[in-house]
């Protein structure tokens, strides 16, 4: 065996951090990446280098930008598909891609893809983040995957992001627009499929140690193997990181008192698998993860430790895929335990100094198991059968130590639904032709809000229902679209699909408080509903340019949005907050577009353009018996009506540096924030 020391390698990365929305001072953050890609075998202290296949990584790099895509598509049909084949705009990030970016956390990485906006007010010290596609705002309208398994929660709708590191990511999946046929609800706007890294030596490894401004520094460690380099054979994988910082204050001087502190941080993540390959294509794989992390809000009064929010989640996952000739049976099981914890303390100046404490401990945890398969007919013809069954369950409670105020709230909800997809590629397979149909159905039962031993500050709610009648809604999903290749570097689609997505536990059975106000339970809230309609083309006038543009009109019905109730009630602040409840009353428009131009230089220089637009609008807003403003004719909050993305790599054995730019316009019911540009360079 040939033993090689591999060099260190310095990661300077530059990166801002700013609050998009209230549009407080940006701050600016450097950290300095410390990276040695080594393993160890049998203990041995010698450091090794890796076969990392470095002479294809600038080959990964090409179709990244240039194809913008993987030979083989995954999140489309729940299927490896030819990804040029699919009727619909597509989007991957490869790994190559992943390694030159800026970035400190994985939904960073999606900042580059047209349509899609990200927002992370306090970049790592944000206790989540928010990723939209397709001019429809809310998370919740968007599935999240992590290998082909769904990481949303039932109970809010959204994910963890800050569980993901960008490292273990081998390459991310988008597809965008409606994809309820396949997926069901939350795939209103598109999907997002994160897939880890599956090891290809013996052994391999990857270790950084990290330090930055507001004393922020951490690790990662990457560890893996296969027993066989081909053929039937076990690998295993290893992955921890972690991360601490004292963080800073986020209220404007202009306005911040003595209670006003720091924000602060730590997170740990560890994750293990280990799978068999076998047979022709064959394979299985386990999967665990564990997250625990603690992040300060900036307010501290009396306690320690000040208000903080905690997301501590053990997630299972177990995936079968199988070859039996023509047929192709894959198998999905996933559990998820998220348990959500939360300190949080108040001052009231106005009211002679009353201090508030009360802490959130609330368990919410989905479980499921996903199953297609797929029948080859001929060489241009599948059939797709699938059974998907899913429980979400939410159980919590605000405990108020301040008084004896106990609020509690539960709810659980089944899901169960079959679908069916057609491919057929006729005409020599010059055309594609994919249609696909779901039936959906959801129950809601065991709901409950509960108030014991209320008080003046919450005997208000004494009034609201305290148990919840059960529901079912039901719902079908179509699908239709068709691709014309005229020649092999042009190609034309068309595409019709349905989205919807049921109301979430938080809003049927919750009442508490959020960042807007009071929310109130609803238990009658509808699904909401989608129709798209979209054509696009993909163009390769040389080897190394890409365009790639699409058009799309979106309509939406049954909208939830938040209303007020004409109430105002006092929650222990200073200021009293608005009474509200989500409820189904709106209709929406979205018509939107984007381009994206991909070119390789030279050999080891890219260059990659995107810009996107979205007029996303309430084009109806019924305010019979509510007291509510008519926001018909507003845009929709958090969607930039203009966005534009550009970067320049170069990727190479001894250099990897890129430079990006990239602008957002927002604007919202009752604001319109000028666009900004960001800057961001990353030298290797």
């Amino acid at each position: 065996m040939e033993w090689n020391h591999p060099q260190p390698v310095l990661f300077p990365c530059l990166s801002k951090f700013r609050n998009k929305i209230q549009m407080k001072k940006a701050m600016l953050k450097r950290y300095l990446y410390f990276g040695l890609k080594a393993f160890t075998m049998l203990g041995a202290l010698l450091p090794v280098s890796l076969p990392a296949q470095d002479s294809l990584k600038t080959d990964t790099l090409h179709r990244a930008w240039i194809k913008d895509l993987p030979e083989l598509f995954i999140t489309a049909t729940r299927s490896q598909r030819d990804p040029g084949e699919i009727p619909a705009r597509l989007t991957s990030i490869s790994q190559a891609t992943i390694e030159v970016q800026p970035v400190l956390t994985t939904d960073a990485l999606l900042d580059m893809v047209p349509g899609a906006n990200l927002e992370r007010s306090q970049g790592i010290f944000s206790k989540n983040a928010s990723v939209t596609l397709r001019g429809l705002n809310g998370t919740p309208r968007n599935l999240i995957l992590i290998d082909g398994v769904p990481v949303n929660k039932t109970d809010g709708g959204g994910i963890n992001w800050n569980r993901f590191i960008p490292e273990d990511i081998d390459r991310i999946e988008i597809i965008k627009g409606p994809v309820s046929p396949v997926y069901g609800g939350n795939a209103m706007a598109g999907v997002i499929n994160m897939i880890t890294r599956v090891p290809e030596a013996k052994l391999e490894g990857e270790f950084k140690a990290f330090y930055g401004s507001c004393e922020t520094f951490g690790g990662m460690i990457r560890l893996g193997g296969r027993l066989k380099p081909t053929g039937n054979s076990i690998y295993y994988g290893f992955s921890g990181f972690y991360r601490q910082g004292n963080g800073y204050v986020i209220v404007p001087e202009t306005t911040r008192d003595s209670l006003d502190v720091r924000t602060y941080l730590w997170e740990l993540s560890v994750g293990i698998k280990a799978g068999y390959r076998y047979g022709n294509g064959s394979y299985t794989v386990i999967g665990y993860n564990y997250y625990n992390d603690k992040r300060g809000d900036g307010i501290r009064i009396f306690e320690p430790e000040g208000g903080y929010n905690r997301y501590p989640t053990n997630y299972l996952k177990l995936t079968s895929n199988n070859n039996f000739g023509r047929f192709n049976l894959i198998i999905r099981f996933f559990y998820q335990n998220e348990h959500y914890l939360r300190q949080s303390e108040t001052m009231s100046a106005r009211k002679g100094k009353k201090y508030t404490l009360y802490t959130t401990d609330a368990y919410r945890i989905d479980q499921g198991i996903w199953t297609n398969v797929i029948y080859h007919a001929r060489s241009n013809m599948d059939l797709i059968l699938g059974l998907d069954l899913k429980r979400g369950t939410a159980d919590g409670r605000d405990i108020y130590l301040t008084s004896t105020d106990i609020l509690g709230n539960k709810g659980k909800m089944n899901f169960l639904a079959v679908f069916t997809e057609y491919e057929w590629q006729p005409f020599q397979k010059k055309m594609t032709i994919l249609a696909g149909l779901r039936y959906d159905i959801a129950w809601f039962f065991g709901g409950a809000f509960m108030i014991e031993e209320p008080t003046t500050l919450t005997e208000f709610m004494v009034q609201y229902p305290t148990v919840f009648e059960d529901e079912t809604w039901q719902a079908v999903s179509p699908k239709l679209g068709l691709k014309y290749f005229l020649n092999r570097n042009l190609n034309l689609y068309l595409s019709y699909s349905h989205g919807f997505r049921p109301a979430m536990l938080d809003d049927i059975c919750r009442n508490g408080n959020i960042s807007k106000g009071f929310k109130l339970a609803n238990p009658q809230l509808k699904p909401e509903n989608v129709d798209n309609f979209e054509i696009g083309t993909n163009w390769h006038p040389f080897s190394s340019l890409g365009i790639e543009p699409s058009i799309y009109y979106t309509i939406g019905t049954d909208f939830q949005y938040f209303v007020g109730t004409g109430d105002s009630i006092s929650t222990g602040g200073d200021n009293l907050k608005p009474v509200l409840q989500r409820q189904n009353v709106s209709r929406v428009r979205v018509i939107g577009g984007e381009i994206t131009l991909s070119w390789q230089i030279i050999k080891h220089l890219f260059f990659t353009a995107n810009y996107a637009y979205n007029d996303s609008r309430i084009v109806a807003f019924d305010t019979t018996g509510r007291i509510a403003k008519d926001l018909t004719g507003k845009y929709l909050m958090e969607v930039p009506k203009n966005q534009a993305f550009a970067g320049i790599y170069y990727n190479s054995h001894i250099l990897q540096a890129s430079l990006v730019f990239n602008y957002k316009e927002l604007s919202g019911p009752t604001m319109r924030i000028p666009g900004r540009q960001m800057v961001t360079v990353l030298s290797i």
